[in-house]
């Protein structure tokens, strides 16, 4: 796992993984108590500067681990007991499959969110330690370096507790997009302005809301297609930003 001041989540996760043979945590200088709470589980807890974002660290976290089978982990996520019986299956029919994806059950604002693409939204979790490559880039997922299977079981994972929180990661989160689309080359033209900023948030928007069924969870599919706008604005509100500042006008 690689973490950063999730003393809220931090020991719910853990708990639900006390029967791993080792456990390991890289923790990005948190100024919470999550290292020390993470040091009640496992001594294997490594304090790393801030990157901003946990997908830089994942190498290294790899790198500290001895066995074969790696389990990855956000701090959010919770292993239910029914999940860690069909991993052990997983894993004593020594399949073909150096790595598995596992679905993913999303909890935001206490509600399990089924629509809006969010279900069953597998992520390569489970895995042979020489069999997966990682992307230094945000929210990337890992990737196969060959064949992989599905788990059936999800891994509960609490997105977000209230809005305030959805609110900080979007501020942290749109910044750190930004950066990363400016480097690729994305600017905003007189032309591409409105587009950019009105008409792109609004299709993604339409589409989690319509083409990804977002409108089966009620006001919470409304609700994530509205954040869903107001996260694309703010990326390239952001990017025009960073690129004022580069070349004012």
């Amino acid at each position: 796992m690689v973490v950063r001041n999730e003393e809220r989540q931090i020991r719910q996760c853990l708990e639900s993984i006390r029967w791993a043979g080792e456990i390991v945590i890289v923790d990005q200088s948190s100024e919470d108590n999550t290292a020390a709470i993470c040091r009640e589980f496992t001594d294997k807890v490594y304090v790393v500067s801030n990157k901003g974002f946990c997908e830089p660290d994942r190498p290294f976290a790899l790198s500290k681990t001895s066995n074969e089978w790696i389990l990855y982990l956000d701090a959010d996520e919770r292993v239910s007991p029914r999940l860690k019986e069909e991993i052990f299956l997983t894993m004593e029919r020594a399949p073909d499959e150096g790595s598995f994806y596992i679905p993913r059950k999303n909890i935001f604002l206490g509600k399990w969110i089924k629509g809006s693409g969010w279900y069953p939204g597998y992520v390569l979790r489970l895995f042979r330690r020489a069999s997966v490559r990682f992307s230094s880039a945000i929210h990337t997922d890992v990737f196969p370096s060959g064949p992989s299977g599905y788990l059936r079981e999800p891994v509960v994972h609490y997105t977000c507790v209230d809005l305030e929180e959805y609110i900080r990661k979007m501020n942290r989160y749109t910044g750190i997009l930004a950066g990363q689309a400016y480097d690729r080359g994305a600017r905003l033209t007189p032309f591409s302005f409105a587009i950019r900023l009105f008409c792109v948030p609004t299709v993604q928007a339409c589409r989690k809301l319509i083409l990804q069924k977002g409108f089966i969870d009620g006001k919470y599919g409304f609700l994530i297609a509205g954040l869903t706008w107001l996260t694309i604005f703010f990326m390239n509100v952001k990017v025009w930003e960073i690129q004022k500042k580069e070349r004012p006008a």
